[in-house]
């Protein structure tokens, strides 16, 4: 005698309100079966909730054993993603688009499925395959998007049998333009703080966007409280600084303080990060200068810190630096008075430069 099993319409329900629409348009149910998180995606809400009924109804029949290994990668990297909420926004969105973006050769394969040869396919793919922008896809970008992929196999327990084989960085040499060479440049423009503040500062661009004359400015000192930073292009204003060593006091030199009492109102710089790099382009490529990105002007303080034979824990400190690997030295303790010395060695350049071209202007 054959016996049909019947499941009632209750025990598989999934209520509506249990889906979630994702920044990246995803619909996302997080379900608890045999103690082990699953959770579900799909590109609609309906289909969301019919594969996490067909899951729940599969597992109630005993047709389908909960693991966490029979998640795909994709159901996966969703849960790591939604178990990290405290990370930064920026932050979030990136491994969102690790997620959607690449490797999508293994993105939905069963964690149970995903050997070394699987991903090394996956990685051949990627290698040979372009962007968006029709250039093929950096190491850099390849290795990003696998840390992400790797953390989650590892904290869903994949352990694989080698190593992948990731395509190898190649150092690019690095042109770092000298203040000298960028003031002429900016002088006047529209984004003449905005560069001074990261060039004689070390400020980075979520830095700059976050200052305000009220809660980042006192008795004449730069005080780096709030950064803003682009999240699904809307602008999201969000306390300290990008790291715990970016939260730091400043002394604000003269001809920063003169362009920041031109300012009209409280906030110092509304435009976007996009903006400030294009207007910066295009600045350069006027005055005749190689291209350079925004953020190395944070390296041109470095460069001339190191011109000037300053202390390199003071340029460390002054530029929010948490490691030799960037500063070449371990962040040690730095003397207040030799920190003083160093600020005005660094503001006397600075206005040097300022001057004298200010001279060659009025002549």
């Amino acid at each position: 005698m054959l016996i049909k099993l019947v499941i009632p319409a209750k025990a598989t329900e999934i209520k509506k309100k249990r889906a979630k629409k994702l920044p990246s348009g995803t619909w996302f149910i997080q379900m608890r079966l045999n103690g082990v998180s699953v959770p579900v995606s799909a590109p609609s809400k309906k289909e969301c909730i019919q594969q996490a009924q067909l899951i729940k109804a599969e597992y109630l029949a005993g047709r389908r054993r909960i693991a966490s290994n029979d998640i795909t990668l994709r159901e996966a990297i969703t849960e790591y993603i939604d178990a990290k909420k405290g990370l930064s926004p920026t932050t979030l969105q990136g491994y969102e688009k690790s997620r959607d973006q690449y490797f999508q050769r293994i993105m939905d394969k069963p964690l149970r499925d995903i050997d070394i040869d699987a991903i090394n396919d996956a990685i051949y793919a990627e290698q040979a395959r372009v962007s968006r922008r029709g250039k093929p896809l950096s190491p850099k970008t390849i290795r990003e998007a696998w840390h992400l992929i790797s953390t989650v196999l590892k904290r869903n327990h994949i352990r694989l049998d080698d190593e992948p084989d990731l395509p190898e960085l190649k150092k690019k040499p690095v042109q770092i333009l000298s203040f000298e060479e960028v003031y002429p440049a900016i002088a006047g423009s529209s984004i003449e703080l905005e560069c001074l503040l990261a060039a004689r500062l070390s400020l980075t661009i979520s830095e700059i966007r976050g200052l305000t004359k009220s809660r980042s400015i006192h008795n004449g000192k730069l005080y780096i409280v709030e950064t803003v930073v682009d999240v699904h292009g809307v602008p999201v204003r969000k306390e300290g600084g990008k790291e715990f060593e970016r939260v730091r006091v400043l002394d604000i030199p003269p001809f920063i303080r003169d362009l920041i009492d031109k300012v009209d109102g409280d906030i110092l710089c509304d435009k976007s990060s996009q903006t400030i790099n294009k207007r910066y382009q295009r600045l350069l490529e006027k005055a005749g200068l190689p291209k350079s990105s925004f953020h190395k002007l944070r390296h041109t303080y470095a460069s001339e810190g190191a011109r000037l034979q300053i202390q390199p824990e003071i340029i460390q400190e002054g530029g929010g630096w948490k490691s030799d690997h960037t500063m070449k030295t371990v962040y040690t303790h730095t003397f207040s008075s030799a920190r003083l010395s160093a600020e005005k060695q660094m503001d006397d350049y600075y206005s040097s430069v300022i001057s004298a071209f200010e001279r060659q202007q009025f002549h």
